[in-house]
């Protein structure tokens, strides 16, 4: 490049200043348009936090039970899903290992999500164009979309500090240091999440893509983490995720991973905004491949079409459903005496001091993990009418219904082989360690009990996708979100027993804990048949509605 085509380019660059022109009013469209998110994620995970608290402190009223739960704790399986808590044997670091890193990641994965929704996603749909046709700088709808979602993680992060201190996990006469750590560390992952989102931005060119670059991102650092605390724990400290765990709060009180994660997410930031400033608008840095001259023949088929699509998805997930069964598995045999060890403590974790009722516990996560699956598959139904995929395909000669039961065969029969590939993987892998080749079909059938509970939250996916088109994701993965908290921390929601026999997976027989029973199978299974053909009734009937 010449001198003088650079210092045409620098005359040509606006300055910093000018690249914010309308910061203010666009905090407050994003405010405005974000509001109910932001409220939610923070009562949500900030009320959660304060929820096992208060459990946790009627739960362990002595030190013996806290001892028997650290041992828990301190086993393969429990830190590979969890990480070590510092000081695992007090309360603080009890909740800790119960539901510290479930506020992080999802808060993470949130933040990836409302930074796609302001960034990537409103380029598609051209409102970005829109606003910038007006006096607006190039990075003000980015930096107002970042600034909220800073606020969030600050916000998030403080009110678990608030209730770690109101609820006194913080050790008598230390202070509340432990507290206000535990929500730095949280208020850390978010803001490394933020960083990562608004690369996942500039880089891909849709919001799915967006959305599954960043997801896919944290779930590396999470993998990262989990191999380290298995290992040496060399591997946590590559992961930000690592980082923020190795504050250890109620331990050390270390702050300077905090200025590690918030560097990262600056230089993150910092990247994100040079990309913006250099790509086009509505381009990602990554561009789409022209595809090939020629197709299959099934690619005009909906269920050819959906399979190429969703190909990324379908190997991401088994291979996800793979490893983690063979991890559950190969850990079974090693917290046999513990659990007989820990007794009652044992039972107010998993439900039972058994190897049973851990096989039953680890085949319940296997299923939801199933379910994050069936419910994206399912999910992608509204995805493709968004987005005008589907109306190409009606103009054939393909019916609605016709349709959407094809591309519900993904999700319906993936579970299904899902369920199963899980079940035998444990099975299989615990059975080498106590060597019963039985294991394997054993465990396959009970991962597969539960594909009438995965159905039922599919039908629930697919009863909005035909009634409420426009809120049938964001509700879709709320619904998700709540069966998830009942399975993690059903022991500390006191549930009466009369909703929980109405909750899919609770209503589903824990085998191998408990016998088989046909009757909620065959009712869950009616329930889903009802509610997919309720929402397949009424998608016939609806206008398509794009955007």
């Amino acid at each position: 490049m010449t001198v003088v085509a650079v210092a045409t380019e620098r005359r040509l660059r606006p300055p910093v200043a000018d690249s914010l022109t309308g910061l203010g009013p666009m905090l407050r469209l994003v405010l405005r348009r974000n509001r109910v998110r932001l409220v939610v994620w923070w009562v949500v995970l900030a009320g959660l936090f304060a929820y096992v608290g208060t459990y946790y402190t009627s739960l362990f009223t002595t030190q013996a039970a806290l001892n028997d739960f650290a041992a828990l704790s301190n086993t393969p399986s429990i830190k590979a899903l969890t990480g070590l808590a510092a000081t695992p044997n007090t309360l603080g670091g009890a909740v800790w290992t119960k539901i510290w890193m479930t506020c992080a990641l999802s808060l993470a994965f949130g933040v990836v999500f409302l930074v796609t929704r302001s960034g990537r996603a409103d380029e598609e749909v051209g409102r970005t164009e829109l606003l910038r046709s007006r006096m607006l700088g190039r990075h003000a709808y980015s930096v107002a979309s970042w600034l909220v979602d800073a606020g969030l993680c600050v916000a998030v992060g403080a009110g678990i500090a608030l209730a770690s201190a109101a609820v006194g996990l913080d050790p008598a006469g230390a202070g509340v240091a432990g507290s206000l750590v535990v929500g730095a560390s949280v208020t850390g992952v978010g803001l490394m999440a933020l960083g990562v989102g608004a690369v996942a931005n500039q880089v891909a060119g849709t919001s799915r893509g967006a959305n599954a670059l960043g997801s896919a991102v944290i779930g590396a650092f999470y993998v990262l983490r989990m191999v380290g605390d298995l290992g040496d724990g060399r591997l946590t400290w590559v992961s930000p995720i690592g980082w923020a765990q190795e504050m250890q709060p109620w331990g050390a009180n270390r702050w300077w991973p905090l200025v590690l994660l918030v560097v990262l997410a600056a230089v993150l930031l910092a990247a994100a905004a040079r990309l913006e400033a250099r790509r086009d608008l509505g381009a990602g840095l990554l561009p789409e491949r022209p595809g090939p001259a020629g197709a299959p023949v099934r690619y005009t088929s909906p269920l050819g079409l959906a399979l190429r699509l969703q190909r990324g998805p379908v190997i991401g997930w088994s291979a996800t459903i793979v490893l983690t069964a063979l991890l559950f598995g190969s850990v079974v045999q090693s917290m046999t005496t513990l659990l007989s060890d820990a007794g009652s403590t044992a039972t107010a974790i998993i439900g039972g001091s058994s190897v049973n009722a851990l096989l039953a516990m680890l085949g319940m996560i296997i299923a939801m993990v199933t379910t994050v699956f069936a419910l994206q598959s399912a999910a992608s139904l509204r995805g493709d009418e968004a987005s005008g995929i589907l109306e190409p395909q009606l103009a054939g000669a393909v019916s609605r219904t016709s349709w959407a039961v094809q591309r519900l065969l993904i999700p319906a029969v993936g579970a299904a082989v899902l369920l199963l590939v899980g079940g035998a993987g444990m099975g299989a892998s615990y059975g080498a360690a106590v060597h019963d080749a039985g294991q394997t079909g054993r465990l396959a059938l009970a991962a597969l009990a539960y594909w009438p509970a995965v159905m039922v939250l599919v039908g629930v996916a697919v009863a909005l996708f035909g009634w409420v088109p426009r809120l049938a994701v964001p509700l879709t993965w709320g619904v998700l979100s709540a069966m998830w908290f009942v399975v993690l921390i059903g022991d500390a929601l006191h549930l009466p027993a009369w909703l929980l026999d109405v909750l899919p997976f609770s209503a589903t027989p824990h085998l191998p804990l408990v016998p088989l029973t046909w009757t909620p199978l065959v009712v869950l299974t009616l329930v889903a048949a009802g509610l997919v053909w309720t929402g397949l009734d009424r998608f016939g009937r609806r206008d398509v509605q794009t955007g």
